[in-house]
């Protein structure tokens, strides 16, 4: 009878280790879907945060990028022995101080217009305009005020693309063609194109 008490005893703590183990382990496992679980949630959120940050940054123009065109022109326009203003809509005065449209592309009626983002419905959304007043003589300075003898770079997106235009037209309003100077072009389809929020 000792033998059988003694069994049974032995027998109940065995069956009672064994659930305890099953129970620890089933709670681990609980614990280990837990963790995954929310370690899944917060990659969605921070995949749906960078989702914002892209939406929130998707046009193509910003401060950021201003100001690397702004260091740009700074910088080359003294290499080029000249020296650019920076043309704001409120500036913009055709020679003769008479406000008008911004131009036409080689005369062809293109529309143009200023664009805070670089998007809009005009075949040139102008973003930046930058101008130097030369004179006959060689010499020149900045102004916002073009002057008859000027070279006036305009900042656009055409169709979504970057695109530098330049007019140096003396009368007939302002006629822009793209820019043929290399460092011109390649350094806007660089800023144009690079990514800041």
């Amino acid at each position: 009878m000792h033998k059988i008490i003694t069994g049974t005893l032995t027998l109940g703590a065995a069956l009672f280790l064994l659930a305890g183990c099953s129970s620890s382990s089933s709670s681990s496992k609980t614990a280990s879907s837990s963790s995954t679980s929310s370690q899944s949630s917060q990659a969605e959120t921070s995949s749906a945060s960078s989702s914002q940050v892209a939406i929130t940054s998707s046009t193509p123009w910003n401060s950021a990028k201003a100001q690397q065109l702004r260091s740009f022109m700074n910088a080359w326009g003294p290499s080029m022995h000249q020296s650019y203003a920076e043309l704001s809509p409120g500036d913009y005065q055709w020679f003769g101080g008479v406000n008008n449209t911004i131009g036409s592309y080689e005369g062809d009626g293109s529309t143009f217009e200023w664009s805070t983002t670089g998007t809009g419905n005009y075949d040139y959304n102008v973003v930046a305009m930058y101008n130097y007043n030369k004179s006959p003589q060689g010499d020149g300075n900045a102004s916002t005020n073009i002057g008859e003898y000027h070279i006036t770079y305009a900042f656009a997106y055409h169709n979504g693309q970057p695109v530098a235009l330049v007019s140096q037209s003396t009368n007939g309003g302002m006629v822009w063609t793209p820019t043929k100077n290399a460092t011109v072009q390649s350094n806007w389809a660089r800023i144009a194109g690079s990514v800041t929020n």
